[in-house]
């Protein structure tokens, strides 16, 4: 994949240009926006604004269409929760869940941003499924009005994670980690297979290893390797601590 301006500055100077314009007042012409339409068609990304607060959306690229099949005005509140296929939607909903959180927190001390990065399976408009990036910008700002606003990028990384059968989660503040993706920035936070993170959503519901290997059909023996390697990913001491991290990062 070749890459242009993939260190996202031009993301920001066109947030910097939102922030002092507000949405009517960046025209389709605008040379930062048509910079960005451009770059991100090539980088097989879209990007959005929306008001946390308000829960309105204040931009979307005409991107959407080409990767989601649907046209920028037909773009609602949750849209692309409904692509998230099922076995991840859960996921997906809990990290939607953990952003409204964090921008409400934003919004009551008045100050500060959050960043929050996580990857998705979703289904195509042709019904063939891809991995999705999910770049999520928190920050609470006066101006055009005061209110939380998030900045989402949303990154085709289906290349990417070609061979990789876990996920990425990310939620800090440390902004460096709000770029073009790439394989550290993919293994930064928490890494687990799909089944170990489905196994560990059955643990959180209480279920029994031997329940738990009959529910997937596997052996008790291989559900005992996977909590395992879950412990030795998540450096904890146990299955409990690695549960209640998950849920206090907005995963459980």
């Amino acid at each position: 994949m070749t890459l242009e301006n993939s260190d996202y500055s031009l993301f920001t100077d066109f947030f910097e240009a939102f922030s002092h314009a507000g949405v009517e007042g960046i025209g389709s012409e605008d040379s930062i926006l048509m910079e960005l339409e451009r770059v991100t068609e090539q980088n097989k990304q879209i990007f959005y604004i929306s008001d946390v607060i308000l829960f309105d959306i204040l931009f979307i690229s005409k991107g959407v269409q080409s990767m989601f099949g649907i046209k920028q005005e037909k773009v609602s509140q949750g849209f692309f929760l409904t692509t998230t296929i099922p076995e991840d939607f859960k996921r997906h909903q809990l990290a939607r869940s953990h952003l409204i959180s964090l921008a409400q927190k934003l919004y009551v001390q008045k100050s500060g941003t959050r960043i929050i990065s996580t990857n998705v399976r979703a289904r195509k408009p042709d019904g063939c499924c891809y991995n999705l990036l999910y770049q999520a910008y928190l920050t609470y700002s006066k101006l055009p009005h005061e209110s939380v606003f998030l900045f989402l990028v949303i990154t085709d990384i289906s290349k990417y994670l070609k061979n990789n059968k876990g996920f990425h989660y990310y939620t800090g503040e440390d902004r460096s980690l709000f770029r073009f993706p790439d394989d550290e920035l993919l293994k930064t936070g928490i890494i687990y297979t799909h089944t170990e993170f489905e196994i560990l959503q059955l643990i959180e519901q209480g279920l029994s290893s031997k329940e738990i290997a009959n529910k997937l059909f596997r052996s008790p023996y291989t559900i005992s390797t996977h909590r395992t390697n879950i412990l030795k990913k998540s450096g904890k001491s146990s299955i409990t601590d690695v549960i209640r991290y998950l849920k206090e990062s907005g995963m459980l």
